[in-house]
């Protein structure tokens, strides 16, 4: 058995987005999908694109519904991931950024949790490829309560690991860890050997000192 929630989400829209399209206004859809979930049962939702409205999309609450895992949405290992897409005829569509809103964050952003009412959430949009945050997405959205199912049933096979999380979402680094070094043993440095001893010289030697220059 395993317990679920439904995210019932609303796409209000965005503003201030990058322009890429330089020929005319930009014509702008939204596609929403669940990461780091049940790779069998990808979750996806894509908008109508809102024609003209350059970098201003307005989908008025849009409507869309997600199923999560609770026990993987707890562990911070899912996240919903808005992908804004440019429509254009000629050269095909274009990305124009992306917003990544973990599930446990929106959880937990909630003021009552208990009551049954929209969150409005609003998230920077970061542009794609260089990462750079150019926009701001609105939406609104609410959770379901808590619900045991059965695991999915066959064709699909028993899931007998938990997804890893998705490399959008990991964002913590490990913490740092001083490395050790081995020292070598303690050896006391070498010493010159003793000199021989001064041996007077032998009796009767005759020694005259010499005399100094004049």
């Amino acid at each position: 058995m395993m317990e679920q929630r439904t995210v019932q989400l609303e796409l209000i829209s965005a503003k201030d987005l990058q322009d890429v399209d330089f020929f005319t206004k930009m014509s702008v859809y939204a596609v929403v999908s669940v990461l780091g979930c049940d790779p069998r049962s990808q979750q996806k939702t894509k908008t109508l694109a809102v024609r003209n409205c350059d970098t201003h999309p307005k989908w008025n609450n849009f409507p869309m519904n997600f199923t999560i895992d609770e026990y993987l949405a707890q562990q911070n290992r899912l996240a919903l991931l808005f992908r804004l897409v440019c429509k254009r005829r000629l050269l095909g569509d274009k990305d124009i950024g992306q917003v990544v809103a973990p599930i446990k964050e929106l959880f937990d952003a909630m003021a009552d949790p208990s009551k049954c009412t929209m969150t409005f959430a609003a998230y920077q949009v970061v542009r794609k490829p260089s990462g750079k945050p150019k926009g701001e997405l609105h939406f609104s959205y609410k959770f379901s309560d808590k619900v045991t199912v059965s695991p999915p049933a066959p064709p699909y096979a028993p899931l007998l690991y938990a997804p890893p999380p998705h490399p959008l979402l990991m964002y913590a680094q490990p913490p740092y860890v001083q490395p050790t070094y081995a020292q070598p043993p303690y050896a006391p440095p070498p010493y010159d050997p003793p000199l021989p001893p001064i041996v007077p010289p032998p009796h009767g030697y005759d020694y005259t000192p010499s005399a100094p220059p004049e």
